[in-house]
């Protein structure tokens, strides 16, 4: 059983790196499509991105189903890694690692959003590029708590600015207390 668990885990990581692979490739146009290589490649990663892809639309031209399918990947082998360490698993315990690695992902996806907001006002990118409006319209939830308290400034969203340090605290915070509940459930 550890064996076959070892296996499968592997075998999700590898999946994980071709996706990722699979994505790089697709930014550079100059890639042949009919390259063996790239065929095979993708014989291998668009059947697993495929409902990710029907679940997960398109938002301004940019595929999301890469992101979705990594997130629960690694989530599928958050549950096999300890099975395939010879750590007996119970349900509690499955449940525990799951919720810690869903909140966990969930505050590094409002980091990261809230950090491109950030950055993009630290260079003045243009407000009407489709890109950065994509940012500000996901990120303004995120940092619209925090704008009463900020000042505004010209030069660098504030409320952004407090709004990512509020999440990368909240980030070691709830890994802090989500790690004492995996410890305290196995």
């Amino acid at each position: 059983m550890r064996d076959l668990a070892g296996l499968i885990s592997t075998l999700l990581y590898i999946e994980i790196i071709l996706i990722l692979i699979r994505v790089a490739l697709s930014w550079f146009p100059g890639v042949d499509p009919w390259n063996p290589l790239v065929r095979a490649l993708r014989t291998v990663v668009d059947p697993v991105l495929y409902p990710f892809r029907r679940i997960l639309p398109t938002f301004a031209g940019f595929d999301l189903s890469p992101i979705l399918a990594i997130i629960v990947l690694d989530q599928i082998r958050t549950i096999i890694d300890p099975i395939a360490n010879g750590v007996p698993v119970s349900v509690t315990f499955v449940l525990a690692l799951i919720i810690r690695r869903v909140v966990l992902d969930i505050i590094i996806f409002f980091v990261i959003i809230v950090l491109l907001r950030l950055v993009m006002s630290m260079f003045h990118a243009d407000p009407f590029h489709p890109l950065v409006r994509m940012v500000r319209d996901a990120s303004t939830p995120l940092v619209r708590p925090f704008a009463s308290v900020m000042p505004r400034s010209r030069s660098l969203d504030m409320a952004a600015l407090l709004a990512f340090a509020v999440f990368v605290v909240a980030y070691f915070v709830a890994q802090r207390i989500l790690d004492e509940i995996v410890i305290h459930s196995v």
